[in-house]
């Protein structure tokens, strides 16, 4: 079986003996489905991690004050054992991670070399208890990557210093080795000017392997402006034997479109060459993310040469997301990263706003709470059940929590209502198992739901108790209630 994920295929690469930096890792995608944003993992984190956001209570600046003072008692102190109690204890508050690896390697790269294997430790020592995964920290690197230029500007010596927190985290098992690979060309030239030989060491060739993959693959995009010949870009790419450096050839795919004489049709035949060569399994979920990160982090540069980069940049993100080569929640943690600064935002706020039947797939929980009311207050006037599995088809794929708040919202605005608002309820809980819209285990989890908040509802609805054992009865008898269900059972 194929590894569905970038790191699955280094650990097989890795069991096997083979070298990490130019092993070809098997294909990524499964054999059934040529679409990367419909896949589960990636070196990213799978969908349900990126769409996760702050809980309603908290905001960024919070999260990073409660974060700041942490960092700087522990690289005092010394006491990793209280700063990772402290740091667990907030992470289970407002689940973060990636953000707090951001704010501890940007702390220790301003504090300076001392601070660096500090963080580190701590880092690992979160790791191997499971408070940061791989993923997390995966996105925590990659923000810093796209923005280290500017964290130079006020920290001169940020680039070995960042090179040295990955060395150490790549040997403390926080990070796989691979992560290199992803390393700029820029970064890797200055940060090894003055790095340490164990850095040195782990770091060589990659450089050299990085600029000849570019200098090869610019040169075969360049012959397929002209020619268009996906055939033989993926013959080229496959014979190169370079995959873990092919989010470059996303990167640069994309930003030779905004070169060409005929703007329209080149970002057309470089979605196509992407989309052909996703489906043949050349690239992977993880080229497309990566290249992806990287055109927004260079957006200020690019638009220098070209000053139409920003919105060429929107028109091709927004095609990526139609065509499924990127998802809404990958946009979205990179919105909440602020990959690129003030212009990635622009981009992808700009995005969402042209795809809106994919972006509601991934609403904030008070974006669907609205959508779902909304959704259920038309049904209630127009009785259409097709319109309401449309728009549950356009939020899809829905968590186990947003299928139980939809069934028990159904059925407690019904009864806010009228008896036969209740009635068009059941008919829709009834036509939405049947048409596999929802599952049993989605309405039993609603009744569960409603039933949890009785004391609550009938404070609106004082006969709710009367009306709620009416819906048990008859969704029992239409068979989409498990005739043994019994409230808190």
């Amino acid at each position: 079986m194929a590894p569905e994920s970038i790191e699955e295929a280094i650990a097989l690469a890795e069991a096997n003996g083979d070298e990490i930096i130019t092993s070809v890792a098997p294909p990524i995608e499964e054999s059934e489905s040529p679409r990367p944003a419909r896949l589960r993992q990636s070196s990213f984190g799978n969908d349900m991690e990126l769409a996760a956001e702050l809980p309603p209570e908290w905001t960024l600046r919070r999260f990073q004050d409660k974060v700041k003072p942490v960092l700087r008692e522990y690289f005092v102190s010394m006491v990793i054992e209280d700063a990772a109690t402290q740091v667990r204890e907030l992470l289970a508050t407002c689940p973060s991670p990636d953000e707090f690896g951001v704010l501890a390697m940007r702390a220790a790269l301003d504090s300076g070399a001392s601070a660096q294997p500090l963080t580190v430790d701590l880092i690992c020592k979160l790791h191997r208890t499971q408070v940061l995964d791989t993923s997390a920290l995966v996105r925590s690197f990659e923000k810093l990557f796209v923005t280290w230029e500017d964290i130079a500007l006020d920290v001169p010596r940020a680039p070995e210093g960042l090179l040295h927190m990955l060395h150490g985290c790549i040997l403390g098992g926080a990070v796989r080795e691979n992560l290199l690979t992803k390393l700029p060309e820029n970064l890797l030239t200055v940060g090894l000017r003055e790095a340490k030989p164990e850095v040195t060491e782990m770091f060589e060739g990659v450089a050299e392997e990085l600029k000849k993959f570019k200098s090869e693959s610019t040169r075969s995009l360049e012959e397929y402006f002209v020619a268009l010949n996906v055939s033989e870009v993926g013959t080229f790419l496959t014979e190169l034997n370079m995959k873990f450096f092919q989010h470059e050839f996303v990167k640069k795919a994309i930003t030779l479109s905004f070169t060409q004489p005929n703007l329209d049709s080149a970002r057309e035949v470089s979605l196509d060459l992407l989309s052909q060569l996703t489906a043949q399994g050349v690239l992977s979920k993880d080229d497309l993310q990566w290249g992806m990160t990287r055109l927004l982090g260079q957006l200020d540069d690019l638009a220098l040469d070209c000053p139409r980069a920003v919105d060429l940049a929107v028109e091709m993100c927004s095609g990526m997301v139609a065509d499924e080569l990127l998802s809404v929640p990958f946009l979205r943690r990179c919105r909440l990263l602020r990959i690129g600064g003030a212009t990635g935002l622009r981009v992808i706020d700009s995005a969402q706003r042209r795809t809106p039947e994919y972006s509601k797939r991934h609403l904030t929980t008070a974006e669907f709470k609205r959508e779902l009311e909304t959704t259920i207050l038309e049904y209630f006037n127009s009785g259409e059940e097709a319109e309401v599995g449309r728009c549950i088809r356009e939020l899809s794929p829905l968590s186990t929590a947003q299928s139980a708040e939809m069934i028990r919202k159904i059925m407690v605005l019904a009864m806010e209502r009228s008896g036969s608002e209740c009635e068009l309820a059941l008919k829709l809980i009834v036509w939405l198992c049947r048409q596999e819209e929802l599952d049993a285990d989605a309405v039993e989890n609603g009744f569960d739901e409603m039933y949890g908040r009785m004391p609550d509802i009938t404070l609106d609805v004082p006969d709710a108790e009367d009306m709620a054992r009416s819906f048990v009865v008859e969704a029992k008898k239409a068979r989409v209630l498990a005739v043994d269900w019994s409230p808190g059972c």
